[in-house]
């Protein structure tokens, strides 16, 4: 895709402001779009963060009279859109989890900030925000509809459910998951500890760099400063992504996906961002909010995009008790995508089962 804006309008009938509205329909411009049960219940429109840009969301939830285990919030990675996970939505909602999900600005149907460069970044920290900016959008607006029946009929059984000392609306338990650049989002987005998560999930963990002699430079030269929007940062082959053929081509083909060279202040915010956390002694300290999320991460064992052996050291480091490392034998880039995927999926859906049973809350 160039780097102009797509016409937001004819992307989502949603408006930034009201509530969201259900929907049934599928938009024509995303090669991303599949079938989805006619029973889940599918929300998306546009919300606006602090700098007054209109963000892209999608939600997908179980049938209404379905009990309900917990709600997702998915991060995607870099040059990518929320709705290229579709898949994996529909069988977290028949597992029992709802989905919220959003576009990073300058990816997907998001609006693009002014530099107007699609899948750039100009501020890291614009990420978190948003995503912080979105989970209490959705708590307000898309929980509102979603979590009605949960709320009136399920909540209630639950040996707490009755307690008076509850002010708030009661809320299922809410768990990060990121792929790629979204699982460096979410654990930074954990550590601003503005929302409650109960578990995260980092597909991919993009934690770490393998370095080559651009990345040294740009690591020492204010490139990003003279030069933010160039793209001279070498783009990832395909092939990489993932071995299934039919997938690789709808990702090429997709006009919300970006398949340019990353730009040069994207580079050095992605950098800056991993040694920021590098450096935080909260992701060591056993007794720290962060150490207590349940943490699973998932990875292919032939993943040659991100850098495996730094998912693995920060793995080491971190203080969570519950914390898992799983390698899906032979596995792509796009984990729960790539030929191998009902293996990662399935694991992923047992990790979440065995942390949270059905008519759980948010305690």
């Amino acid at each position: 895709m160039d780097d102009e804006a797509l016409d937001a309008t004819e992307l989502s009938s949603g408006s930034v402001s009201p509530p969201p509205e259900r929907s049934t329909s599928s938009s024509r411009f995303s090669s991303a779009n599949t079938d989805i049960p006619l029973r889940f219940r599918r929300y998306e429109g546009k919300f606006e963060n602090q700098r007054g840009q209109s963000l892209f969301y999608f939600a997908l939830f179980p049938p209404e009279k379905m009990p309900m285990r917990g709600v997702v919030l998915y991060i995607h990675g870099s040059s990518s859109h929320c709705r290229r996970h579709i898949e994996l939505y529909k069988e977290l909602c028949k597992a029992g989890f709802g989905v919220i999900s959003y576009d990073m600005v300058n990816h997907g149907a998001s609006d693009l900030d002014e530099h107007k460069t699609r899948a750039h970044i100009s501020d890291f920290r614009y990420l978190v925000d948003d995503t912080n900016a979105f989970v209490t959008y959705a708590k307000r607006s898309i929980y509102t509809d979603a979590l009605r029946y949960w709320r009136k009929h399920h909540y209630p059984r639950h040996p707490h459910g009755e307690s008076a000392s509850i002010v708030a609306l009661p809320e299922p338990p809410l768990i990060i998951a990121g792929s790629s650049l979204g699982s460096l989002v979410g654990i930074h987005t954990v550590l601003t500890a503005q929302h409650k998560f109960h578990a995260a999930v980092l597909a991919a963990p993009t934690i770490g760099v393998t370095w080559n002699p651009l990345l040294y430079a740009e690591s020492l030269l204010p490139l990003a400063m003279f030069i933010p929007k160039a793209r001279i940062v070498p783009a990832v082959s395909h092939d990489l992504f993932c071995r299934d053929p039919a997938f690789l081509e709808a990702f090429k083909n997709d006009p919300l996906t970006c398949t340019a060279k990353m730009t040069v202040r994207s580079g050095t915010e992605a950098l800056n961002a991993i040694k920021r956390l590098q450096k935080d002694t909260r992701v060591t300290q056993p007794d720290s909010a962060f150490c207590a999320i349940p943490m699973l991460f998932i990875a292919g064992s032939n993943d040659g995009v991100s850098d495996q052996q730094a998912a693995i050291r920060f793995f080491a480091s971190i203080g969570n008790q519950d914390k898992e490392f799983k390698l899906i034998e032979g596995g792509f880039h796009f984990v729960f995508e790539d030929t191998q995927k009902e293996a990662a999926i399935e694991h992923l859906l047992q990790w979440l089962r065995a942390r949270f049973p059905l008519e759980t809350r948010n305690r």
